[in-house]
């Protein structure tokens, strides 16, 4: 048996699906539902991606085509299983397509911003985070470190990762553009991890505003405040803080922060790059915001024509690399299709 047989990848991105339901999807953590997943007979092996444009679901199969779909909404908690089954925009890659897949998404050819920065990390945590849970066997590690592979090597081919392209920086350079207040009051950003990071590392280059870090890692936001001559709040404290500033920028995962406090003063812009968002309940209190999230960010983003000769080079590094996953491969009818919900 060839190591192609039976892998898929289910999923939904932010060419087709709204940001709302792309944040039903990654509502539920992967690692929790993983194991229950495998249990209830949605598929033998397990990977959970999600990321700011993506929600999607690797695996390894005995079925094939709508019934990998079926399969697997019908083994998750109903709420969700039913979500996946009426999601508009849901895609099914299979076999050799799947790999394809997800090399192209490690190397950054299929995010919003082309050859993000971020995304070659938080696949490789994805797969680390289904290894732990229980969910992985020798088709995904072998898919994932073929993928992976490739994807480096395409990366370093087309020169992505220099200049940071990610959507941390896309942010900073739109909420420059946008010359948010005056510059005295402060900009908080919410997170420690690698969308946080591009953030300020973007930021510090265009403004010279005050900036406040505050993480649930109380660690990672003392090292980032210090690199970046910023001030750390106190994670606790983060929502009476709100009063001061005219900018609050959230890079963290899980969904909505809880707000209850009261405050006569409070920011000019809400930017939220959180899947699910973590700001809603801030834009509720503060109507008079401006608003920015992924699908804003996502209208500001353009494939720009220096752009082009770095992604055609990566593809002919990843069809190179895709031949020799395929190697073995015994004949079938493999391909990608759409599922419409």
């Amino acid at each position: 048996m060839s190591i192609s047989d039976g892998i898929f990848c289910l999923g939904v991105d932010h060419h087709a699906t709204p940001l709302g339901v792309r944040e039903v999807l990654a509502s539920s953590s992967g690692d929790r539902w993983i194991p229950h997943l495998i249990e209830h007979g949605g598929a033998a092996e397990v990977v959970f991606l999600s990321t700011c444009n993506r929600v999607e679901i690797y695996g390894r199969s005995e079925s094939r085509g709508p019934g990998i779909v079926s399969d697997v909404a019908r083994s998750m908690p109903l709420e969700l299983g039913n979500a996946w089954r009426e999601a508009r925009g849901v895609y099914l890659h299979e076999g050799i397509p799947c790999w394809r897949h997800l090399a192209e998404v490690a190397t950054g050819l299929r995010s919003m911003v082309v050859g993000e920065g971020e995304i070659l990390a938080q696949v490789r945590q994805a797969y680390a985070g289904s290894r732990n849970a229980g969910g992985t066997g020798r088709s995904m590690h072998a898919l994932f470190q073929s993928g992976l592979r490739a994807a480096r090597a395409a990366r370093a081919v087309a020169g992505f990762g220099q200049g940071d392209a990610s959507v941390g920086r896309l942010a900073a350079e739109a909420l420059e553009e946008m010359g948010s207040g005056g510059e005295s009051r402060p900009l908080l950003l919410l997170g420690s991890g690698l969308t946080a990071r591009s953030f300020v590392s973007a930021y510090r280059t265009l403004s010279e505003r005050p900036l406040w870090i505050s993480s649930r890692s109380a660690e990672r936001a003392g090292t980032m405040a210090a690199e970046f001559h910023a001030d750390q709040v106190e994670w606790g404290n983060w929502p009476r803080s709100v009063a001061d500033v005219s900018v609050v920028v959230s890079a963290l995962a899980g969904g909505e922060l809880p707000w209850s406090e009261t405050s006569h003063g409070g920011p000019d812009i809400l930017v939220d790059l959180g899947v699910p968002r973590t700001l809603t309940a801030l834009q509720r209190s503060f109507p008079g915001a401006t608003w920015v999230d992924l699908e804003e960010l996502a209208r500001r983003s353009e494939i720009k024509p220096e752009s082009l000769q770095a992604i055609h080079r990566a593809e002919e590094v990843l069809r190179r690399h895709e031949s020799i996953f395929a190697v073995g491969r015994a004949p079938s009818v493999e391909g990608s299709q759409v599922v419409e919900g």
